[in-house]
């Protein structure tokens, strides 16, 4: 079955992507993994200049950097998730209401 969002763009019912399921960001995986493994990266190298006893404020720029890495990727896959799991989601009416109610609450754990 499909359906088209408010921008005509043909969506697929079946796809599911609530709880546990496939989520929307399948198109920007591997940027997402490739930017999680920098941030992984980034954290094992937090770690050795605390181990080094490294000057305080070279740490904690590290570690802002680390959250802002973060917080992009956040971004990228909230933006898939609206366009992909939410939209699907308004246009099946029947879950609409409980998620936005999911998205209002995600946005609020990344604000």
């Amino acid at each position: 079955m499909t359906n088209k969002n408010v921008a005509g763009d043909e969506l697929s019912i079946d796809e599911s992507c609530h709880h546990g399921t496939q989520g929307s960001y399948q198109e920007n995986k591997k940027k997402i993994l490739d930017g999680l493994s920098r941030v992984e990266g980034q954290v094992r190298g937090i770690q050795r200049m605390v181990d080094e006893e490294r000057y305080c404020v070279d740490v904690m720029n590290q570690i802002a950097a680390s959250r802002m890495a973060l917080a992009r990727l956040a971004m990228l896959i909230l933006e898939d998730h609206t366009k992909g799991c939410v939209s699907r989601a308004i246009v099946q009416e029947e879950s609409a209401e409980s998620t936005i109610e999911e998205l209002v609450d995600v946005i609020k754990k990344l604000l």
